[in-house]
């Protein structure tokens, strides 16, 4: 891959600190990722692009650059961002990863300034991150000591040597003038009309101008030394809500074991520093193995990727880390079950993308993706059912309007027809049209009826309705073939009357009726919605094949709906006709109970 060459700056920009150009180091073998940071950088980057960290020292001879390192170009990507840090200590680094938040540790450390996202080049955190760099170096270059002095340098990097009371006096020296510091900082912000003195020449003015572009980027943050790290990290171990990370995914850096692992990337060796993540990591593998028995997965991953980086390589950690990859299939398997279960479709659609991305078991996905097609089935057809019982009782069966009831359940049959919502919402508009067939036939609207009952078949069969097909073709044979009605003869005239003995007048006798008795069970159907008992008595015309006609009812201690009932039972009922006399027709009666089932 060849560098990104290009010119110095001028000498006449060089004359001006602001308008220098810095370098910046990629270390990156993607040519596409080369492309967008190219514009990105624009003019006021010297950039060098070497494809991994060991040709970072033929490439520039700057001692202060900004490193732009992608992840995915390095074999151990965090191995090699640590020993950048131990190398490099003075020169930032902005990390382009895949996902910011595994990298919340590294920047917690302080090295590297900040971690963006690959899909993020393009918006502002990339122009925020090399400002933060840029001020980074300002703010080394204005706070560095003098060249050549190794004893300053060894006490600026908190190194063994001095002896414990030296130590002890330089902290105390340090904090006193952080608080002075802190102090004059507050007094002069309060009251910046006098903080400085007027400046009215011109020269001032431009200063002034030059601070105000300047203050557009953000403060720089002097990193702390090994020493102020160590005691921040031995007030935090006394605290036992400071031992670990909050888990709340925030990194904030004031826990002991990030302080202890910002020690060991600024001093590897130190070991008050790797003794205390040791202590930490028993309190911290409890801690990790109950988030992945909880399902937080996130803050257990969080927590193992900051015990490596803080030089923890036991074969325990190890495992941690591949249960927390055993477990996720099976947290998001039960995240998408939980989603199906709530109706949240969408949120279980995600949720089965991101199991299918984590190498889980094919056929477990298959499961998955069916049952939530059947859930979204089930909702479409309740909100169907629905819909069509409002149909049925508003009396909106058979249309003409569009949202009829067998137009409802037709949708419904499209989407599935053995489906068991599908197949209630049938039987309950067979129902309700056999009903209206049924009133239609006794009122004698037998062209309705027969619409009706045709709407009824076409659904599918249906048992109940042979009943109501029968009356409907009786009635129908009636109308075709109506009874003669017969015309009395003229009477011939009787000769007088010849006197006699007057005879006593007989009173009429009382007619005689047979006590039917059916030869087969009568198909008596209870009506529909009814709950009362009681009896209906019919009277009726038995010919002597054992059929029924001039069906009537006599007497009744129910609603007219069940004389209904019972004279359709008999009109289609057969009868023993051997008590008929000569064979002739006779008048018959028949008791019939009605009772509604027992449930």
């Amino acid at each position: 891959m060849r560098p990104l060459a290009q010119e110095r700056a001028s000498a006449a920009d060089g004359k001006n600190s602001r308008l220098e150009r810095i370098d910046a180091v990629l270390i990156c073998n993607d040519d596409t990722l080369l492309i967008e940071l190219g514009p990105l950088l624009g003019e006021r980057f010297r950039t060098h692009t070497v494809d991994s960290p060991a040709e970072i020292a033929a490439a520039v001879t700057a001692t202060r650059w900004v490193g732009i390192i992608d992840v995915d170009s390095l074999t151990d990507a965090r191995a090699a961002i640590q020993r950048l840090e131990t190398q490099f200590p003075r020169c930032p680094l902005i990390l382009i990863v895949p996902r910011a938040t595994e990298w919340s540790a590294a920047v917690a450390r302080g090295a590297a300034v900040a971690a963006v996202a690959r899909q993020e080049l393009v918006g502002h955190r990339l122009m925020e991150a090399l400002a933060a760099a840029e001020s980074r170096l300002r703010a080394d270059s204005d706070t560095a000591a003098p060249a050549g002095n190794p004893q300053m340098d060894a006490d600026a990097s908190g190194a063994p040597g001095l002896p414990r009371s030296s130590i002890r006096w330089i902290a105390v020296v340090a904090v006193a003038g952080l608080l002075a510091g802190t102090g004059w900082w507050a007094l002069h912000r309060s009251h910046p009309a006098s903080a400085l003195p007027a400046q009215t020449n011109h020269a001032a003015a431009d200063t002034d101008t030059t601070n105000a572009t300047q203050s557009a980027l953000p403060a720089p943050v002097k990193p702390q030394s090994v020493l102020e790290l160590l005691s921040a990290a031995r007030v935090a171990f006394r605290d036992q809500k400071l031992l670990l990370p909050r888990p709340d995914g925030d990194p904030r850096g004031d826990s002991a074991l990030e302080l202890y692992a910002q020690v060991i990337s600024q001093d590897p060796g130190n070991d008050e520093a790797l003794d205390g993540v040791r202590r930490l990591f028993a309190v911290g593998k409890a801690r990790i193995q109950a988030d992945i028995a909880s399902g937080k997965l996130d803050d257990a991953t969080r927590l193992v990727v900051l015990f490596r980086d803080a030089a923890v390589s036991t074969d325990e950690l190890g495992n941690l880390s591949a249960s927390i990859t055993a477990a996720r299939p099976r947290w998001l398997e039960a995240r998408v079950q939980q989603s199906i279960a709530a109706g949240d479709l969408k949120g279980a659609d995600a949720l089965l993308g991101q199991l299918t991305a984590s190498g889980a078991d094919p056929g477990a996905i298959t499961q998955l993706r069916r049952a939530l097609e059947a859930k979204g089935m089930d909702q479409q057809l309740t909100e169907l059912t629905t819909q069509m019982r409002a149909a049925i009782s508003a009396g909106n069966l058979l249309g003409p309007a569009a949202d009829d009831a067998r137009t409802r359940l037709a949708s419904m049959r499209t989407l599935s027809r053995t489906n068991p919502l599908t197949m209630a919402a049938q039987h309950e508009l067979q129902t309700a049209l056999l009903a209206r067939a049924n009133d239609a036939v006794h009122a004698g609207q037998l062209d309705s009826a027969q619409r009706l009952l045709g709407a009824v078949t076409d659904l599918g069969p249906f048992t109940p309705a042979l009943e109501v097909r029968r009356q409907l073709q009786a009635a129908l044979y009636a109308a075709a073939h109506p009874r003669p009605v017969a015309t009395p003869a003229t009477p011939k005239p009787s000769p007088p009357p010849v006197a006699a003995a007057a005879a006593p007048v007989k009173a009429p006798a009382a007619p005689v009726y047979i006590s039917a008795r059916p030869t087969r069970p009568l198909s008596l159907i209870y009506p529909l919605g009814e709950s009362e008992q009681g009896y209906v008595i019919v009277q009726f015309m038995l010919e002597p094949n054992g059929s029924a006609r001039d069906v009537s009812v006599v007497q009744s201690t129910l609603p007219t709906i069940f004389s209904r009932a019972a004279t359709t039972a008999v009109a289609h009922g057969r009868f023993d006709a051997r008590a008929l006399s000569d064979g002739q027709p006779a008048q018959a009666r028949l008791r019939l109970r009605f009772q509604p089932a027992q449930n």
